[in-house]
């Protein structure tokens, strides 16, 4: 296929959207022929690794765009202003490459939300929209404990959800898109029912096979190891992690609960790690601690320290190391939303409904016990979390699909 891709972040050097942008365009380079759309941002990246990996891309030019007059965008400050404005720029150049070839479909890759706006739906190109993000929000039943700034933090996402969902844009995104993949149930639901026909959940990020190898050993923990991990972000739910395995222990686990989460510098994040810490009064250090980063060529060996991966996200897309975690083969308890929602299943997890924080602390402290006292039950459920981590989430399987989505979107118009 000749394909257009809008993937404004796009880094070989970096995570999180520029990681899932550039790790679609590696791979759907291998079968297509593309040209990728991306913000100027990243022109030294790529560059740089394509003059260290000769070979590695083949089929992909790169078009770099940036926008006039923008000195004030430097890092990431206002970078959602700078995206809406950097899209109207890139589909006027988009519009003059379709003058120069034809292109069998324009594919919008990143950002990976459906609450930010694209424009690539203007171009007289068969349309695949996403995989794209934005429906997830804090379950309200649970009652989470929150700062007044958190509080305002969430106030202004549902805010944003209805004014994009009510822009005219975001109807003509929809209504030309032949084909939109949706990261979770909860941007489905998003998304006007009318459309439906044409959503398909499909996460936006995948595994590389080498997490897969060498397999994991077998555990012989006497103390049972269970791990949370994933940025200090209030939303990520460790208070009800910590609380839970508290009233577990408590209850006569023999376990260790081991919580590994990033700052990245950020006060606020610091000052979220500090609350953690003080949350767990004569547990911390005794059999709850804290460890800040480990180097991602050692995350296999970490992985592989634990028994079970404990996620209480509240409203994750995706979730990386729920992925992980399974490819390593720990069994899961989560709560029952969005990305860990659609990526496991009740033979490798333990999934708790959102509920009232008192009754989901006590769901989870149940599943702790169970868990620590079961290693047949720790055991199956972990052989069954690394099947289906190999069979679901390699991004060699998820390139298949996408290609079959892209024979799709072009054969759909021709019938």
């Amino acid at each position: 296929m000749k394909v257009l891709a809008s993937v404004y972040a796009c880094s070989p050097y970096d995570g999180s959207e520029r990681a899932v942008g550039w790790n679609w365009i590696r791979q759907l380079d291998k079968d297509n022929e593309i040209t990728a759309i991306t913000s100027h941002v990243y022109r030294d990246d790529i560059e740089d690794f394509l003059k260290k990996n000769p070979g590695v891309i083949n089929n992909t030019k790169f078009v770099y765009v940036d926008v006039p007059n923008t000195k004030w965008h430097v890092g990431y400050r206002l970078e959602r202003l700078y995206y809406m404005l950097w899209q109207r720029v890139a589909v006027k150049k988009a519009r003059e490459l379709c003058e120069k070839e034809k292109y069998d479909l324009v594919h919008h890759i990143t950002y990976v939300t459906c609450i930010l706006p694209t424009f690539m739906h203007k171009l007289s190109v068969p349309f695949l929209y996403g995989p794209v993000s934005g429906g997830e929000n804090t379950p309200s039943i649970i009652g989470y404990p929150m700062s007044h700034k958190q509080r305002i933090v969430e106030l202004v996402r549902s805010a944003s959800q209805l004014f994009f969902k009510s822009t005219p844009n975001f109807a003509k995104t929809m209504k030309r898109a032949r084909l939109i993949l949706a990261t979770t149930d909860e941007t489905k639901a998003l998304i006007p029912e009318k459309y439906h026909n044409k959503v398909q959940v499909f996460q936006s990020i995948g595994l590389n096979d080498d997490i897969f190898y060498p397999e994991p050993k077998k555990k012989d923990n006497k103390v049972i190891q269970f791990l949370v991990a994933g940025r200090m972000l209030y939303w990520k739910g460790f208070e009800l992690a910590i609380k839970a395995f508290i009233e577990a222990v408590n209850n006569g686990a023999l376990a260790e609960l081991t919580i590994l989460g990033d700052t990245e510098n950020n006060p606020s994040y610091e000052q979220h790690r500090e609350y953690l810490k003080d949350l767990c009064g004569n547990h911390l250090e005794r059999d709850i601690h804290f460890v800040a980063t480990v180097p991602h060529s050692e995350m296999k060996d970490f992985y592989d320290r634990f028994d079970c991966l404990i996620n209480c996200s509240l409203r994750d897309s995706g979730c990386f190391i729920v992925m992980e975690a399974m490819s390593r083969g720990l069994p899961l308890i989560c709560v029952n939303t969005g990305g860990p929602k659609i990526n496991t299943t009740n033979e490798c997890a333990i999934k708790i409904e959102p509920a009232q924080m008192k009754e989901m602390i006590s769901s989870i402290s149940d599943s702790i016990l169970q868990m620590a006292g079961d290693k047949e039950m720790r055991e199956c459920m972990g052989r069954e979390a690394r099947k289906h981590a190999y069979n679901t989430f390699r991004i060699s399987s998820r390139t298949r699909q996408m290609n079959e989505f892209y024979k799709w979107v072009v054969e759909s118009g021709e019938q």
